[in-house]
């Protein structure tokens, strides 16, 4: 019965008008694997990359859009500076998975213009025993979001789960720290997942 059961995810943000000024849009598409690091995966929701609150960091946000039970998937929560803005840095990331989704580990690179070459950077990951959360720390003065003074590069970080249940509804949410980043007061980008099989949704 497991077998026949997927979750399929959606995306939701904050409009421009909430309080951090971020939007999103979503489209159809199957996960597929999210098993390396080396670039993200194919998705199928996305939040294109915005500016949060007053700050000068911009998030963007990518996941999966179906994974079956017993599979494992892959967040893309990914940084980026406006017009190469250099000495910003992101000091830590804070990610919530639909419930059934059972953590696996986290990853943080970085991609710097013009070459693009990825760089695996140090992190470490906790999870919050109540609430399941999971949050990434960056080493004592954070990641900085590389630029050539020019354009921005990107600051990923891939945090891995493996669907161990199905469920009706859930969301997934990510929220970060970082360089005149103001204390959140919610999720920064939202996901809502829904329950599918071969003969379509239940969830709505």
């Amino acid at each position: 019965m497991l077998a026949a059961l997927a979750i399929g995810v959606g995306v939701a943000t904050m409009g421009a008008g909430a309080a951090w000024g971020v939007s999103s849009s979503a489209v159809g598409g199957v996960d597929q694997g999210c098993a390396g690091l080396e670039q993200p995966c194919d998705t199928s929701f996305w939040s294109p990359s915005e500016r949060v609150g007053n700050s000068n960091i911009y998030l963007g946000y990518q996941g999966p859009g179906e994974a079956e039970v017993g599979r494992e998937v892959g967040y893309f929560p990914s940084f980026s500076a406006p017009d190469g803005m250099p000495g910003l840095a992101v000091t830590s990331v804070t990610h919530h998975a639909p419930r059934g989704f059972e953590f696996v580990g986290a990853e943080v690179s970085s991609r710097t213009p013009p070459w693009w070459t990825d760089v695996n950077l140090d992190s470490t990951a906790t999870v919050d025993p109540v609430t399941g959360d999971v949050t990434v720390t960056a080493p004592e003065g954070g990641w900085v979001i590389p630029t050539d003074g020019f354009r921005s590069g990107q600051l990923y970080v891939y945090l891995r789960y493996k669907v161990v249940k199905p469920y009706l509804a859930g969301t997934a949410g990510v929220t970060f720290t970082g360089t005149d980043v103001p204390a959140s007061k919610g999720w920064m980008a939202t996901g809502i997942t829904r329950e599918v099989s071969a003969f379509g949704p239940f969830g709505s």
